[in-house]
């Protein structure tokens, strides 16, 4: 059973690696053994994000307020990175250089040049590094793919992308309403639908996007990615003050449309009865943290979410800003 580690535990170590551990443990996988945060009052509080919060507990692990007293006195096989964006490149190198196998959170790093760094100490480390893009795990968004790679209802002709939130205020320092800690809303929340679009359909040509000062700056973003043969937009906004999180999608192929939000899934045939897939509810936290055990424990190549890729989505996101500081002009990428 692999020993992993949290460094920051907050809302997302909380309320997804941490039950994602619980229940790996159940499966005799991997256990939550220690976790590292500047801030003890994090170890006796629970914290409730945009998706609210978790009953699920851990107990039997060490928690630690020197990260380096936690690195010597623990045997630890994978450290997940929970930390503020602007802090992912350097913790993910140290660690890296140290050995250690990383899961570092989304966004990967907050420029793409903190990227290229992060993926150059993962060549010559001996540990893995993989980035949180979770919907890649999730069951909802791998049937996309299936029926995409498969040709099931033809090309995809449209996708629509929503993903909204109320302000995300509970994290240390509020650094997610700190623009140059967090990007906004289109570095951070919104980067869930830009880089699931870029797995399912690939890369865009150009892009344009439009977004709205609110809170901390780019707390709106209406995303276009322009394809040859489909419309693509995604819309992200975290200013809806006491509305709560939700998501949606809508795909238009040549045969079907497809909807979905909240693990149910309505196929439409443009020829048949209209019918709901079945859906595993498996936490995507937890799916992709398995993934990374796999590949630890037995080999093989990352094909669902390289680092590479998810340098790529960072990218793109920056590419969409230099889009919006533009009043919306289409970039090419």
């Amino acid at each position: 059973m692999l020993k992993a580690a949290t460094i920051g535990f907050g809302g997302i170590a909380q309320n997804a690696h941490v039950p994602s551990l619980v229940e790996l443990e159940k499966k005799g996988v991997a256990r939550l053994v220690a976790a590292c945060d500047i801030n003890p009052e994090q170890f006796s509080k629970k914290l409730e994000i945009n998706l609210g919060g978790t009953e699920v507990t851990v107990e039997n692990y060490n928690s630690y307020t020197d990260l380096e007293e936690m690195l010597a006195k623990e045997e630890i096989d994978i450290i997940i990175i929970c930390l503020p964006t602007f802090l992912h490149a350097k913790y993910t190198i140290d660690m890296l250089n140290r050995g250690y196998n990383v899961l570092c959170e989304k966004p990967m790093a907050r420029n793409f040049e903190d990227c290229k760094a992060m993926i150059k100490a993962a060549e010559t480390s001996k540990g893995k590094l993989m980035i949180g893009q979770c919907l890649r795990f999730s069951d909802e968004y791998l049937f996309l793919k299936k029926a995409i790679d498969n040709n099931t209802f033809g090309k995809v002709k449209s996708a629509l992308f929503h993903r909204l939130s109320e302000p995300p205020m509970w994290a240390w320092e509020n650094w997610f309403m700190n623009h140059e800690r967090s990007g906004g809303c289109l570095m951070d929340m919104h980067i869930h639908d830009l880089d699931i679009a870029r797995f399912l359909f690939g890369e865009p040509k150009a892009v344009s996007c439009v977004t709205a000062d609110i809170i901390c700056g780019d707390d709106v973003a209406h995303s276009r990615l322009i394809y040859d043969d489909k419309a693509v937009m995604a819309i992200g906004d975290w200013s809806r003050k006491g509305l709560g999180f939700d998501y949606d999608y809508t795909i238009g192929f040549e045969n079907a449309t497809i909807t979905g939000k909240w693990n149910k899934m309505t196929v439409c045939p443009r020829d048949g009865e209209n019918f709901n897939p079945e859906i595993n509810e498996d936490s995507m936290y937890k799916n992709e943290l398995e993934y990374l055990i796999e590949l630890i424990n037995n080999g093989g190549k990352n094909e669902v979410n390289p680092p590479e890729s998810s340098a790529e989505t960072i990218r793109l996101v920056q590419t969409l800003k230099a889009s919006a500081d533009k009043g919306g002009e289409i970039v090419k990428l």
